[in-house]
């Protein structure tokens, strides 16, 4: 868990998650809740959507916890922000997400491995009611 120096959680403070997952400190599941509610800044495109890159790996979207980290990695120019849930929901399967890319702790996540996969689990009653 992440703790802040006032004894508060940082879950809701993405930057800090970023950083806590970077040194071992915050797990997988502290990430995608800080999030999923976080506001996440990205390059505009001219068309609606987002800037897909192809890199050695696949495609990815430059994602970035901040305007400042934004800057650095794409300098001047149109940009938009979201929360973390909501772009998870517009990203193309198969696109990657490389999270402050120009950052101390470029984190790259794949939204691929999120998605619910349907199953069905089976249990049998014995004569009495017990599973």
């Amino acid at each position: 868990m992440i703790i802040g120096a006032s004894g508060s959680t940082s879950a809701g403070n993405l930057p800090a998650v970023v950083e806590a997952v970077a040194q071992g400190d915050a797990s997988p599941q502290e990430l995608l809740d800080a999030w999923l509610t976080a506001t996440v800044f990205c390059s505009r495109p001219q068309r609606p959507g987002v800037l897909v890159a192809e890199i050695d790996g696949g495609q990815v979207v430059g994602v970035c916890t901040s305007l400042e980290a934004l800057a650095r990695f794409a300098g001047a120019g149109d940009w938009f922000s979201t929360t973390g849930a909501d772009l998870l929901s517009q990203l193309p399967l198969g696109v990657d997400i490389v999270l402050d890319p120009a950052g101390p702790h470029p984190l790259r996540l794949s939204p691929g491995a999120l998605r619910a996969t349907p199953t069905l689990r089976l249990n049998t009653l014995s004569g009495n009611g017990d599973s």
